[in-house]
């Protein structure tokens, strides 16, 4: 026969079970811990596959259109404003970028600040000065677009008064 080993001390009572609550408070608070993670993963997952609808801003000149002879120049607000269509971590928070496009001959365009963030919104300065045009009614675009690829542009109706170029009759 084999001699037994000692046996340890006795169980003292009660201890057991404090340690089966210990090691269960652990896994439940592990689990809680998963559990918030897990959806804040979610949260953020679905906004994100839904963001581009929350992330959105609108364009506005005022006013939409304008009037100027030789040697003069118009003040325009250009206004990007921030629509809000989703929570608010998925808010427009990229940089938009002003820009005219088909700007006829004779005519300059410059914008003041050409970039901002919409927080809520951000008014910009749009210069429209006479150059040289001759008279007549032109129409270009004012464009505003995110560093993420959105887009927007309206139209800008000029109507250029005045004599028209100096030219010589000939006989």
């Amino acid at each position: 026969m084999a001699p037994r080993a000692p046996a340890g001390p006795p169980p003292v009572p009660g201890r057991e079970s404090e340690e089966r609550g210990r090691s269960l408070s652990f896994y439940v608070s592990v689990a809680l811990f998963l559990v918030v993670v897990g959806a804040v993963l979610y949260m953020l997952a679905s906004g994100l596959m839904h963001g581009s609808e929350a992330r959105d801003f609108e364009l506005a000149i005022t006013p939409s259109g304008g009037s100027i002879a030789p040697g003069e120049r118009i003040n325009v607000e250009v206004r990007i404003t921030l629509l809000r269509s989703g929570p608010s971590y998925f808010e427009y928070d990229l940089p938009v970028t002003l820009h005219a496009e088909e700007v006829p001959e004779g005519i300059y365009v410059t914008f003041n600040p050409t970039t901002d963030l919409p927080d809520p919104q951000f008014t910009a300065r749009m210069l429209v000065a006479h150059a040289g045009a001759p008279p007549g009614t032109y129409s270009f675009k004012v464009h505003a677009t995110g560093t993420d690829g959105r887009s927007l542009s309206l139209p800008f109706q000029l109507q250029v008064t005045g004599p028209g170029p100096n030219r010589t009759a000939s006989r």
